[in-house]
């Protein structure tokens, strides 16, 4: 296993390089559109299919995919209220980011150095609650507030647009795989894997290429106050939680972990999509990738959890 700081410094640079690369004009935004696209249809649908069939379940696990969901209702709820007075596409964009988290892109590879297999079987039961907001609350929300979403039967458009998603195909299809114990070809399973192993070296290029902390101030306090929701909320709820759930530490150090963890890139993919701000979308992604390995790290030192 490489280190955390090893892995995540990977990262960066991988995340800078696309960045430069926007800097000196061989990239446009229009170029990352595309990858965006490219990636919602190939690799990410792949990494969600691979990652689902994975999964190991206990009744104790069960528990992780709930508390995420409840949160991320809660914090979408708070957020709605807050930009309420905000115009639709502005109000869109910033309530679809108090929810959801990235997990496969972000924390799988620093909690596999840290707590190898056993916390991934944790964080993976989170990414199933976080698979449902992601894909349908995110999502759904987006389309509501988005002004291309259809006027007339505007909840059945929402629907037909979520069940059309590749990822959320993928993740459906991996969970029936899995509960009904169907054998796959290691030939098929082999093409997944490769497959899927594409989608953070994209991802990450595409962060550093959208990467602009250029917001005008009102859009730069804005999204500052959504990162204030979801690390407010996340390490109170948090903690209230680490300290009365009657699970080992395992549980909970994961539990904690994961509740802080940054916004999920598919905010900007959603935010192409639907003619969204996406420098908005960037900026709460890229800033909440810093929050959080700051946050992750105190963590992991003032409780000792590396060595629980």
């Amino acid at each position: 296993m490489n280190s955390p700081n090893f892995v995540f410094g990977s990262a960066l640079v991988v995340i800078s390089i696309g960045y430069v690369l926007k800097s000196l004009g061989f990239v446009t935004t229009d170029d990352a559109k595309k990858i965006s696209k490219f990636l919602m249809h190939t690799t990410f649908p792949a990494l969600v299919f691979s990652t689902m069939i994975k999964v190991q379940f206990t009744s104790e696990l069960l528990w992780l995919p709930f508390i995420c969901i409840a949160f991320a209702i809660l914090c979408s709820f708070v957020g709605f209220q807050i930009f309420k007075k905000e115009g639709p596409e502005y109000r869109g964009i910033l309530t679809m980011g108090c929810s959801g988290y990235n997990l496969g892109l972000f924390a799988y590879p620093l909690i596999e150095g840290i707590w190898g297999w056993k916390g991934l079987t944790y964080a993976a039961m989170f990414d199933i609650g976080n698979s449902f907001i992601n894909f349908i609350l995110t999502y759904g929300m987006g389309n509501y507030f988005s002004a291309k979403a259809k006027k007339g039967n505007m909840w059945k458009h929402v629907f037909k647009r979520i069940m059309s998603l590749f990822p959320f195909q993928a993740m459906v299809i991996g969970l029936l795989v899995n509960l009904l114990e169907i054998p796959l070809p290691f030939f098929l399973t082999n093409i997944v894997d490769t497959i899927a192993q594409g989608n953070k070296p994209l991802v990450l290029l595409l962060m550093g290429i959208y990467f602009s902390v250029r917001l005008p101030k009102k859009s730069f306090l804005k999204v500052f106050q959504v990162l204030g929701i979801r690390y407010l909320l996340g390490l109170s709820i948090g903690l209230l939680l680490f300290y009365s759930l009657p699970f080992d530490a395992h549980f909970r150090n994961m539990m904690l972990i994961c509740i802080i963890l940054p916004v999920g890139m598919t905010l900007i993919t959603y935010s192409d999509e639907l003619n969204f701000d996406t420098s908005i979308a960037g900026a709460l992604v890229n800033f909440s990738m810093l929050i959080s390995f700051a946050l992750m790290w105190i963590l992991v030192a003032v409780f000792q959890m590396a060595t629980a």
